[in-house]
């Protein structure tokens, strides 16, 4: 197996990765009337379905701007990218009340946006939209289900969803990312470049970001891929991640929790 690291062979291998197994989804989309999801992950799929949809579709704008040089101008892209792959696993471990937890924490940023759009003048009294939302939220809270609780804070922050499936090295290219996803110093300096003299000269381009980029991104598709070939009938995008996982030089997946609990109970 080759070795994985932050170089640019791995970097070229993860656009090799990132190919084929677009190719893979696209394979599995031609045929979506086919498509069959195992009846205990009912509840899950289509949420499942809908994210894995968006992460392969980001990584594949991730790919073009990386080949093209751009790598840094999609770094918003990537890190929604990183977030909805590791949700993957968080929604089918967490089953119905994971579900259940999306529509809290939905409803929690609909208010607020609302609260936004009345601090900005806006004439959105008796809209029917927030009555709704404010009528399934007085529900959820007057009898609150713990697990749904428990993963409506999850998936409220990054940090503690990524913590809760080990990925602890995983937050810190996320970390990264939000330097340009952010008015920072990164992005006031991506234009530019520093001349022997101290000051600056103006690029057209931003600077050369490598392809250190897309590893990430490729880890990711195999990630959000294995979840959700796990949930589907047939399993048809086990070869295409098997291979790729080998090419690329990984070890391991995320593995939804509630599995590894019964792994470890059986002495796995």
């Amino acid at each position: 197996m080759p070795d994985f690291a932050h170089d640019e062979a791995t970097a070229r291998r993860a656009l090799d990765v990132i190919d084929q197994l677009l190719a893979a989804r696209d394979r599995v989309v031609s045929g979506v009337d086919g498509i069959a999801f195992l009846r205990e992950y009912e509840a899950v799929a289509p949420v499942a379905w809908s994210w894995w949809m968006l992460i392969t579709d980001s990584a594949r704008v991730v790919a073009e701007a990386a080949k093209n040089g751009d790598g840094f101008v999609v770094a918003p892209v990537m890190r929604n990218l990183m977030t909805h792959a590791v949700a993957m696993a968080w929604l089918v471990d967490g089953g119905d009340a994971a579900v259940q937890a999306v529509d809290a924490y939905s409803d929690d940023q609909l208010l607020r946006l609302i609260a936004n759009a009345k601090r900005a003048g806006w004439d959105v009294e008796g809209d029917e939209v927030e009555a709704r939302v404010r009528a399934a939220v007085a529900e959820r809270t007057a009898t609150p289900d713990p697990d749904v609780v428990r993963l409506t804070n999850e998936i409220s922050n990054t940090a503690d969803l990524m913590s809760a499936f080990g990925l602890q090295e995983g937050y810190l290219p996320y970390r990264h990312l939000s330097s340009y996803s952010h008015t920072t110093r990164e992005t006031a300096q991506l234009y530019l470049h520093r001349t022997e003299s101290g000051g600056w000269a103006l690029r057209g381009k931003p600077r050369e970001s490598g392809l250190n980029d897309v590893i990430w991104t490729a880890v990711c598709l195999i990630q959000a891929g294995r979840i959700l070939d796990s949930i589907l009938t047939g399993q048809p995008l086990a070869e295409s991640l098997d291979r790729t996982t080998a090419h690329l030089g990984v070890l391991g997946d995320i593995v939804p929790r509630r599995r590894a609990r019964r792994g470890a109970g059986n002495g796995a």
